[in-house]
């Protein structure tokens, strides 16, 4: 016979994992983005490219 606790922590254990998998992700995703944006403002020298993103995060909601 099945032994449903045993399926139940598995479950738990997967979804655990997963929530930290897609944490990491989404973590990784947007410290790429504002390694972009700090590296286009230390080469025009002004924070005009972090303002621009900004509105355009606006305008998308």
């Amino acid at each position: 016979m099945v032994d449903v606790v045993s399926y139940i922590l598995i479950s738990i254990t997967c979804f655990c994992f997963g929530l930290i998998v897609s944490f990491q992700m989404a973590h990784i995703h947007y410290c790429r983005q504002l390694t972009f944006l700090v590296r286009r403002s230390i080469s025009t020298k002004t924070i005009a490219p972090v303002l621009v993103e900004y509105e355009e995060r606006k305008l998308r909601k």
